[in-house]
């Protein structure tokens, strides 16, 4: 097979992050090719993290809204109904493919504060709740950003569906209900967080839950816009909290916050050309994942403990890089990793590792493995063809539980168990942005194009790669390749890259010896685990026959809503739920 790697690394060269979000050569050379055949009429879809924020979505569809209207949406209205996992406080990714599939990312993550710089922290290690361990928040921004540059509908009207559901609130649900518990019981009775989300709320499976200090506040956002939050009533509020708390953001860092429109990274894979969320993203983890496992042949591979065996090297090759990931803030930054020598390198020893890796004795555990609940996305598709898929997050559950009274507001907790010297650079905010597992990717393929994500910590980088390339290699449909049973290798978060070899159920009979066979330290999943595997989320369009595609993850309840073709008014037709 021939080496991709090395034009691919010159199209990741041409496709660093501009101002404007320019598209990559490669991708807007595949939309080019595309270009001459005539687009048609298709159903506009939404798949989202929650049944609430998919209806919400295809409502706005429905009413003449674009995809991006519709995500700016539903993202809202996670923000109520999945408000242990994201939030206004929080920070979003998107990915952006137009009709003509040209692609452009939105990079809205917040900066680590200017005072981190110059304060000292006990063990140089920042904590992993409370107010050391807020970073800007990105998410308000990117919204704005986002409907300025895409949007067609009044921004309050898109936001006022979850200001509606916040005030009326909404039945909890069996994963809400665990995390609100967690919460209570590591805060205490007094703590901030339970006057502001559980003092008169239900806190049983099926009991009531009302938001109305947040259905405020999504309102004053809706009116004022992105300014309010920043600049205005909100930011100074954000700031008191801090400052009575002892944490270092200031209202200088909030005026400064700005999301950036940029490139994707794309690389070829097979026959698809696959663009992804560049840093702060770890989307570059994907796509090295992605030139690994094509220079190792494993497209080529059947056996299915043979191509997880692969798949899993691949992943540990990768994971090593992520050390230097601290002072990469840009795609040219990550050019030396996914160019021809660095790919070649791992590869030779990832092929002598496969030749010589003894048989150890299989082991039993029961690991304490981190839940990979802690973000949500969603992506949508309209009947033009524009596309975006949109990944938020507040981090871990419920972020840092500082919450910001009377606004129903809950600050991420970005910089948790981050090294102090996060803060050092004097740079300005954009080179001061914090890691993110986030990633969003876009996949372009003999007349289809896909984008997609899913949450789960340091294993969404593996559940995408498994999805794609059974999308890409096995032609699969993107509904069957997330049904698929999944692997993850290692927990979602920790800072090291483990051993320990999930597996959810489903696979074949005999595959936890085989893998044991060839090295790996194989865990079955129990309950407790059930989450790790991320919740998929994706959209498409296709030329070869025209219409819509769509995915959504029954592992945490994730949900589709289409919306029919127009009818001969050139109205669309009722929205339909997919079960």
């Amino acid at each position: 097979m021939s080496d991709p790697a090395s034009t691919e690394a010159e199209r990741v060269g041409r496709s660093s992050p501009v101002s404007r979000g320019e598209p990559s050569e490669a991708v807007a050379r595949a939309a080019r090719e595309r270009s001459e055949q005539e687009r048609e009429p298709r159903s506009a879809v939404i798949s989202a993290g929650c049944r609430e924020a998919a209806d919400v979505g295809a409502a706005v569809l429905a009413s003449g809204g674009n995809a991006v209207d519709a995500a700016i949406a539903a993202s809202a209205v996670q923000c109520v109904r999945e408000l242990p996992w994201c939030g206004l406080g929080g920070d979003g990714f998107a990915l952006i493919s137009g009709s003509d599939g040209c692609v452009e990312a939105l990079n809205g993550a917040g900066a680590v504060p200017r005072a981190l710089a110059t304060t000292p922290i006990p063990g140089g290690t920042l904590p992993r709740y409370g107010p050391l361990s807020i970073s800007v928040p990105g998410l308000v921004d990117a919204w704005w950003r986002l409907w300025e540059r895409h949007g067609t509908q009044s921004f309050a009207s898109l936001v006022e569906p979850a200001a509606a559901l916040a005030d009326d609130g909404f039945a909890l649900d069996t994963a809400f209900t665990r995390a609100l518990d967690r919460v209570r019981h590591a805060t205490g009775p007094d703590d901030p967080f339970v006057a502001e989300f559980c003092d008169g709320n239900g806190s049983a499976i099926g009991e009531g839950f009302r938001l109305p200090a947040l259905a405020r506040t999504l309102r004053e956002i809706g009116a004022d816009g992105r300014s309010v939050f920043y600049e205005g009533r909100l930011a100074r509020a954000v700031v008191d909290t801090l400052d009575r708390l002892g944490g270092l953001i200031s209202a200088e860092d909030l005026l400064e916050h700005s999301s950036d429109f940029e490139a994707p990274l794309t690389v070829r894979y097979g026959s698809a050309e696959v663009s992804v969320t560049p840093p702060v993203s770890m989307g570059w983890v994907l796509l090295q994942l992605l030139l690994l496992y094509d220079r190792l042949e494993g497209r080529l591979i059947d056996d299915e403990a043979d191509r997880i065996d692969l798949m899993v090297r691949c992943k540990h090759a990768a994971f090593a890089d992520l050390g230097l990931m601290s002072r990469w803030q840009e795609a040219a930054d990550v050019v030396p990793v996914l160019n021809g020598d660095s790919v070649e390198r791992w590869c030779s020893r990832i092929s002598e590792q496969r030749r010589s890796q003894p048989a150890p004795v299989a082991a039993s555990v029961a690991p304490a493995a981190a839940t990979g609940t802690d973000t949500t996305c969603l992506s949508v598709v309209d009947d033009q063809g524009l596309m975006v898929t949109f990944i938020h997050s507040l981090f871990n559950e419920f972020g840092s539980r500082v919450v910001v009274p009377g606004t129903g507001i809950v600050l991420n907790d970005r910089l948790a168990k981050q090294p102090a010297r996060v803060g050092q650079s004097p740079e300005p905010p954009r080179f001061r942005r914090p890691l993110h597992t986030l990633v969003g990717y876009h996949v372009a393929q003999r007349g289809r194009r896909l984008v997609g994500a899913t949450p789960g910590g340091r294993g969404q980088v593996q559940t995408n790669f498994q999805v794609l390339r059974a999308i890409i290699d096995d032609d699969a449909s993107p509904q069957a390749a997330v049904d698929t049973p999944r692997w993850l290798s290692g927990t979602p978060r920790l800072p090291d890259s483990e051993d320990l070899l999930f597996l959810e159920p489903g696979f074949p009979d005999g595959l936890d010896a085989e893998l044991a066979r060839r090295g790996h330290t194989v865990a079955d999943e129990t309950p407790a685990d059930a989450d790790l595997f991320g919740s998929c989320t994706i959209v498409g369009c296709c030329t070869q026959p025209t219409g819509s595609v769509a995915a959504a993850d029954h592992r945490r309840g994730a949900a589709l809503a289409l919306v029919e073709d127009p009818d001969d008014s050139g109205r669309p037709r009722a929205r339909k739920e997919i079960p």
